[in-house]
C-alpha cells in the first residue's frame, strides 16, 4: 500500500515538473516572440512635415510633387539626416521611387551639402531601413555648415537694405558673382555646394545655383533649382543648372554662371538676369522640371534698368543711353549692359553709338575719357541675345 502511495506521489510531482517546464517554455517563447516583434515590427512614425514657404528658409518645390509615401519618407529622412546617423528607419516606400526622394532632398535643401550620391533601403523583419553615404565628417559638416550660415548672414545683411523685391535678388547675384569663380566640378570636392561657393569662392553651376537658392529662400524670395542643359555655341550641350525665381506672382529665370563670364576681365553681367522661356530656351533645353511658361518681363534687369531698347538712333535713344552709362557707373559696375529688340535694331544702334561718335560724347560727359575725339571704347555684343556690353 506505501509503495502505490509513493508511486502515486512520484506521479504528481513529475506532472507538476511537466507543467512547470511547459509554462516555462511557454513563457519563455512569448518572451521571445516578445521581443523579436518588438525589436522589428514596423514604428509608428509620427514625422512633421516640412516647413517651406516664406519665413521658412526653405521652399520645397520638390517634396510637393512626390507621391504620399515618398514625402512620408522624405520627411522621415529630413528629421534625422543632419545628425548623420548610420541608418534612419523608414516607413515603407509602397509604390515610391527612392531616387525621386533622395533627389528632392538633396533639390530642396541645399545646406544637406554633407551627402554623398548613393543611398539604398533594406529591411530587417518588419522595418525598412535607409541609408546614405556621408562625403565629410559630422563634425567637419558642423564646422562648415556653420561658414555657410555666417557669410548668408552678411549677404542678407547687406540685401535687406533694399525694400524691393528686385533689388533684393539683384543684391545676393552680384554678390555671388563678385565673391566666386567658376571651376569644373573635379576641380574641387565642394565644387557643386553651397560651400564651394559662399566659403570657398570656388564652385561649379551646382555651387552658383545652390548658393543662389539658399540665400533667396533665406530671404523669403521664392525660387528653385533648375536642371538640363546648355550650350554656349548652341551646338554642344552640357548638363548644366540654374533656377527659377518667382517674383510678384511671375516665374523668372536666372542664370548666375553665365553672368560671371570667364573671359573680358571676368565682369559682372546681368545678360540671365530674369529672363522668360523664349529667352533662357535660346541657348538652354531639356529642361528636367515642370515649370510654368514664363513670359513676364517687369523685372527682367534690362527692362528694370530701363536698358532695353526697341530704338536704335535719336535723341530720345542718346539720352537713354547717358541714363543707363551713368546708372551703371553709380553702381560702380565694370560695364553699363544694353539689350535691343531685335538684331536689325541692335545694328543700327552699334552705327549710332561708334559711326556717329555718340557713345564717346557721352563718355566724355560722365567722365569715363578726358577728350572724346581721341577716347576708345571696348565692347562685345550677343547676337543670340541682342546685346551690347560697353566697358569702362
Amino acid at each position: 500500500m506505501s509503495k502505490n502511495k509513493n508511486k502515486s506521489k512520484k506521479g504528481v510531482l513529475a506532472a507538476i515538473i511537466a507543467l512547470v517546464v511547459a509554462f516555462a517554455l511557454v513563457v519563455s517563447g512569448l518572451v521571445v516572440v516578445f521581443l523579436y516583434g518588438a525589436v522589428l515590427k514596423p514604428t509608428e512614425f509620427n514625422y512633421i512635415v516640412p516647413a517651406s514657404g516664406e519665413g521658412t528658409g526653405y521652399y520645397r518645390h520638390c517634396y510637393s510633387e512626390l507621391n504620399e509615401n515618398e514625402q512620408k519618407v522624405y520627411s522621415v529622412i529630413l528629421q534625422s539626416i543632419y545628425s548623420q546617423p548610420e541608418r534612419i528607419e523608414i516607413p515603407e516606400l509602397g509604390d515610391g521611387d527612392l531616387t525621386k526622394v533622395f533627389k528632392a532632398l538633396s533639390h530642396d535643401n541645399p545646406d544637406l551639402f554633407n551627402l554623398g550620391l548613393n543611398c539604398s533601403v533594406y529591411t530587417e523583419g518588419l522595418k525598412t531601413y535607409f541609408e546614405t553615404d556621408y562625403v565629410i565628417s559630422y563634425e567637419d559638416y558642423s564646422v562648415k555648415l556653420q561658414e555657410v550660415k555666417d557669410i548668408a548672414s552678411v549677404i542678407i545683411d547687406g540685401a535687406s537694405i533694399y525694400t524691393s523685391v528686385y533689388e533684393k535678388e539683384k543684391y545676393v547675384h552680384d554678390y555671388i558673382i563678385n565673391h566666386c569663380s567658376y571651376i569644373a566640378p573635379d576641380e574641387n570636392a565642394m565644387a557643386n555646394t553651397v560651400y564651394g561657393c559662399l566659403v570657398e569662392g570656388k564652385a561649379s553651376c551646382e555651387g552658383y545655383s545652390r548658393a543662389f537658392q539658399y540665400v533667396l529662400s533665406a530671404l523669403g524670395i521664392e525660387n528653385r533649382l533648375v536642371t538640363g542643359e546648355s550650350a554656349d555655341d548652341g551646338i554642344n550641350y552640357i548638363n548644366h543648372m540654374w533656377n527659377f525665381v518667382v517674383l510678384d506672382g511671375n516665374g523668372y529665370f536666372v542664370d548666375l554662371t553665365w553672368d560671371d563670364p570667364r573671359s573680358e576681365g571676368n565682369v559682372l553681367r546681368h545678360t540671365y538676369f530674369n529672363v522668360t522661356t523664349d529667352d533662357i530656351l535660346i541657348k538652354h533645353r531639356n529642361i528636367a522640371q515642370t515649370l510654368p511658361l514664363c513670359t513676364g518681363t517687369q523685372y527682367n534687369y534690362f527692362v528694370y534698368e530701363n536698358a532695353y531698347f526697341d530704338i536704335g538712333s535719336g535723341e530720345a535713344f542718346e539720352t537713354k543711353v547717358y541714363n543707363a552709362v551713368y546708372t551703371a557707373r553709380q553702381r560702380q559696375y565694370g560695364c553699363v549692359e544694353l539689350r535691343f529688340s531685335d538684331k536689325a535694331v541692335m545694328e543700327q544702334a552699334k552705327n549710332t553709338l561708334f559711326n556717329t561718335g555718340i557713345i564717346y560724347n557721352v563718355y566724355n560727359e560722365i567722365g569715363l575719357v578726358s577728350a572724346a575725339g581721341n577716347a576708345k571704347v571696348y565692347y562685345s555684343s550677343d547676337d543670340t541675345m541682342n546685346t551690347i556690353c560697353l566697358f569702362f
